[in-house]
């Protein structure tokens, strides 16, 4: 059908910028949204859930770097994504999510599913705005774009109401999607060369606006200054894991190198993050050390924890700096000790017997990892059993490591994998979740069967909620309702559409997860584990 309506200008706006899918959730109001997109070949992905719908949108922005995005029906269908708008405004992501609402003159009247979505929206993201005037969409979208970039990225949300979307409209110019970067000052300059003349002791902390960024010559500045560096949130693979200098991840409770550097260092570089929870909001810093943090965003420089030299610059401005800054003369045995350290303490996380039955989760995870190519893409939560793979994945590059643990939130594994495989099909993509975490979207299995899209999941298998219930048993003598029964998962992914298989030890793992891989199939692999607290969880927990 020949026709051009507000749901042809939301889908021109969006395929400008990148744009390549948009998840949904089937929803009466949004067919002219539906209609454009395939008029205009921008792929439509129907999922089971409009959380899940969001959670990969979110994903897709993680891998790409371009954000994603989630259209939903009115009422429940917006409040649905409420959580997956919590963790990606927590994490400093990029989502945009678009809500349809019943007819302009029914507000106020008490309509089907009808509710004000934007006082519950706006707490959860950045900006929440409706569109009331048709002609009006491709300015909101250019808005939305802007607020979501601008400072540390976030989630939008932007309402239609149906009869503003399928209004007819004209073709409208192009809108500009524009993301100004700050550039290093002179002044700011004078004060990183001077701060780092004279380090003896220094760390470098990479974070999340080096993912939004890619700077080039990373690792060739990292190479230059020969300083032990640490990968956090969004940055893990910013430079590959691999590297000799790289001191693991840059979470305080999974790292006690990171711990003990970061007391005993003269000077931390923290560049394109601020020194939030996994790093200790700062605390642990030593008093005396000399702070050089950057950030794209005003308000996190000096957040949490005093910055002697604050620089609103973003790191490809500063990397180039970086390049050819003179330093002092590092104390090269104390660099050494960090990076032995580090070594060191991965070689004691798999204990002598991991490999008897049922297996560490350490073990475990090494056994995915060995049986994978090592252009993975890997996704974890925030369970106790996905903390094992935090430390044990030595990532080659960005984008290929999401882990949705920024708000706490368990179900966003399996639509990380799947959001994650739109995103970049060529690429495995391996999901470790927990028999906790699994049980909240298992049902979109039947999406990525639906799509073609083989994600591995990998459940890690402990028969409880492990990561409350072995805190709990340490803190008041027992646990309380925190046992799961062992489920047969592999049967039902595949009565989804799916492959399934049971893995006990090393080799069986190998064999399942080379298996899963060649069905061309979503696949479940469940792996039973032991019930032992993992570092992170431990010090959190303390």
């Amino acid at each position: 059908m020949n026709r051009f309506e507000g749901g042809d200008l939301v889908v021109q706006a969006l395929v400008q910028p990148g744009v390549r899918q948009v998840f949904s959730v089937s929803g009466g109001p949004l067919n002219s949204l539906y209609h454009a997109a395939a008029a205009h070949d921008l792929a439509l992905v129907h999922t089971r859930h409009e959380a899940a719908a969001a959670f990969m949108a979110e994903g897709v922005g993680r891998v790409t770097g371009t954000p994603g995005v989630a259209a939903v029906t009115l009422g429940p269908g917006v409040t649905n994504t409420v959580t997956a708008a919590l963790v990606s405004k927590m994490a400093g992501t990029p989502l945009l999510i678009l809500g349809a609402q019943t007819k302009t003159v029914s507000f106020d009247r008490g309509a089907g599913m009808s509710v004000d979505h934007i006082p519950i929206m706006a707490p959860v993201t950045k900006w929440a705005a409706r569109v009331l005037h048709t002609e009006r969409i491709p300015e909101y979208l250019e808005s939305a774009w802007r607020v979501m970039w601008a400072g540390r990225p976030g989630p939008v949300f932007l309402e239609i109401p149906v009869d503003v979307l399928a209004a007819p409209a004209s073709p409208a110019a192009p809108v500009e999607f524009v993301r100004q970067r700050p550039g290093l000052e002179e002044a700011a300059r004078d004060g990183l060369a001077s701060a780092l003349g004279g380090a003896r002791r220094p760390v470098i902390v990479l974070g999340d606006d080096v993912f939004w960024d890619r700077p080039e010559g990373l690792a060739v500045a990292i190479e230059h200054l020969g300083w032990p560096f640490f990968t956090a949130r969004l940055a893990r693979g910013a430079i590959d894991e691999r590297h000799r200098l790289w001191a693991g991840v840059g979470y305080v409770p999974a790292n006690e190198t990171l711990k003990r550097s970061l007391s005993e260092a003269d000077l931390v570089l923290v560049l394109g993050h601020h020194f939030e929870f996994d790093l200790g909001f700062g605390d642990g810093v030593a008093a005396d050390a000399v702070i050089v943090q950057s950030s794209e965003d005003a308000e996190l420089l000096g957040k949490n924890r005093r910055a002697d030299v604050k620089i609103l610059a973003s790191p490809s401005s500063v990397i180039s700096f970086l390049r050819s800054v003179e330093t002092g003369v590092a104390d090269g045995e104390w660099i050494e000790s960090v990076l032995s350290g580090w070594r060191v303490e991965r070689e004691r996380q798999l204990d002598a017997d991991g490999w008897d039955e049922p297996l560490h989760p350490v073990a475990a995870v090494d056994a995915v990892v060995e049986a994978m190519p090592a252009e993975t893409i890997y996704v974890s939560s925030h369970g106790n059993v996905d903390f094992w793979a935090d430390a044990r994945l030595r990532l080659p590059a960005p984008g290929r490591y999401l882990r949705a643990g920024q708000a706490g939130s368990l179900g966003a594994e399996i639509p990380y994998g799947i959001g994650a495989k739109f995103a970049d099909p060529t690429r495995p993509v391996v999901v470790f979740v927990g028999d906790g975490g699994a049980g909240y979207h298992f049902s979109e299995i039947d999406t990525a069967d639906r799509y073609a899209c083989p994600v591995v999941i990998v459940i890690l298998d402990d028969e409880k909620w492990g990561a409350i219930a072995l805190p709990q048993r340490d803190a008041y003598g027992g646990e309380f309702e925190m046992d799961l029964p062992r489920r047969n998962w592999p049967q039902i992914a595949g009565a989804m559409g799916g492959f399934g298989a049971l893995a006990r030890t090393g080799p069986e793992i190998g064999e399942a997860m080379r298996a899963a891989v060649a069905s061309g199939r979503p696949a479940v692999v469940q792996v039973p584990v032991r019930s032992v607290i993992s570092p992170y969880m431990a010090a959190i927990s303390g």
